[in-house]
C-alpha cells in the first residue's frame, strides 16, 4: 500500500469517498457532487491508485465499499467533519458574535418542531444563523458523520446495520412522538360527542402520510392494531398536500400530533377522542460527541418548545416515561 498519504490524498478525493459511500452509485454520487460521470470516475481511480488497492465492489445496482474502503470511508467522514468545523471556526470568528448552525431535521420535525421553535426563539437564540436540511435518518445520519450538519432533530429510530458507523454520535432524547387520528376542528365527527367508535371512523376517508418509510410503517402499525385498513385512502409524501385535505374535506389521518402542532395549537386540526395503541417513539438530537455553542442554544430551545407542546397534550415529556 502507498504510503505519504497526507502529500498526496485530497479533501476532493474525501469527497468522492464518502459520497460513493452514502449514494452506492457512480450516477447518485456525481449528481450530488454536482461532477460528471467521468470524472468521478477518475477521481476515484486515483484514489485507488494512491492507496494501492481497489476500495469499492462494483455489481449490478451500483457500488459498495470492501473492506479497505470501510476504513478508508470512516477516516474521510472524520477529516472532513474536522475540516468543516474549521471553517465553522473560522466562520465565527469573521463574524464575531454570530453564531451558526446546519441542522438535519427528519420530517416531522421539520414540519412540526423546528417552526415553532424558530418562531419562539429568546434573546441570544433569536440571533442563530440556521441552515435546515431535510431528510431521512439514512441520510442525515452519515452527513452528520461527515460534518455536513452538525446536529440531526427528530425521531431517534434504532440504528440499522450498514447505515454507517454511528458509536461516536450522541443520542439525547426530549420526548415521545404520540400518533393519533385527526381531523378539522369543525369535522362533523366532533358534533356526535363523547367517545367515538370504528364505525363511525370507518364512514370517512383517509389521507396517510408517506413522508418517510419508517413513520408510515409506525402509522400502518397503529392503524392495523385499531382494526383500520391501511391500503385504502389517498397517501401523500407531501405535508402541505395533506394538510389541505384535512382542511378542506372530511379527510382523517392517523400522524405524529407534533407533525400538525401549528394546527393543534391554533384549533385548525383536531384529535379525534378515539383510543389509539401506545406507542414508545423517541425524538431529541443526535450529534457528534458535543455541542458547539450554538448546538447548545438550539437544544435550550427545544426543550423550552417541547415543555410548550407538552402543555398542550401534543408531546410527552421523555422523563415522564423513565423506566418503561
Amino acid at each position: 500500500m502507498s504510503h505519504y498519504l497526507e502529500q498526496r490524498l485530497k479533501i476532493r478525493h474525501l469527497r468522492v469517498i464518502d459520497a460513493l459511500e452514502r449514494h452506492k452509485s457512480v450516477l447518485g454520487a456525481s449528481r450530488a457532487l454536482r461532477v460528471s460521470q467521468p470524472a468521478l470516475s477518475r477521481t476515484l481511480q486515483e484514489v485507488e491508485e494512491i492507496v494501492g488497492t481497489e476500495i469499492f465492489e462494483r455489481h449490478s445496482r451500483g457500488v459498495r465499499p470492501n473492506e479497505t474502503g470501510a476504513v478508508l470511508t470512516a477516516s474521510a467522514r472524520r477529516l472532513l467533519s474536522t475540516i468543516r468545523e474549521l471553517e465553522a471556526d473560522l466562520g465565527r470568528m469573521a463574524d464575531g458574535e454570530r453564531r451558526s448552525i446546519r441542522v438535519g431535521a427528519l420530517p416531522v420535525a421539520a414540519h412540526g418542531l423546528l417552526p415553532a421553535v424558530l418562531a419562539h426563539a429568546e434573546s441570544e437564540a433569536a440571533h442563530l444563523s440556521i441552515e435546515i436540511v431535510e431528510g431521512r435518518t439514512d441520510q442525515l445520519v452519515p452527513a452528520l458523520l461527515s460534518g455536513e450538519v452538525d446536529v440531526v432533530v427528530g425521531r431517534l429510530y434504532p440504528s440499522v446495520p450498514g447505515q454507517g458507523v454511528d458509536d461516536s454520535l450522541v443520542r439525547r432524547v426530549l420526548y415521545n412522538e404520540p400518533i393519533s387520528l385527526v381531523a378539522r376542528a369543525d369535522h362533523p365527527l366532533f358534533e356526535r360527542g363523547g367517545v367515538i367508535t370504528l364505525a363511525d371512523v370507518q364512514r370517512y376517508g383517509f389521507v396517510l402520510p408517506a413522508v418517510s418509510t419508517l413513520m408510515e410503517r409506525d402509522v400502518r402499525e397503529v392503524l392495523e392494531a385499531i382494526g383500520l385498513p391501511v391500503d385504502t385512502g389517498v397517501q401523500s409524501s407531501s405535508v402541505g398536500f395533506m394538510r389541505e385535505l384535512l382542511l378542506a374535506g372530511t379527510f382523517i389521518s392517523a400522524v405524529p400530533r407534533v407533525l400538525i402542532a401549528g394546527d393543534l395549537t391554533r384549533d385548525t386540526l383536531r384529535i379525534l377522542p378515539f383510543s389509539v395503541p401506545d406507542m414508545v417513539r423517541p425524538a431529541g438530537l443526535i450529534y457528534r460527541s458535543t455541542l458547539s455553542a450554538a448546538g447548545k442554544l438550539l437544544l435550550a430551545e427545544l426543550e423550552r418548545e417541547v415543555a410548550r407542546l407538552e402543555e398542550s397534550d401534543i408531546v410527552e415529556l421523555w422523563d415522564e416515561r423513565a423506566g418503561e
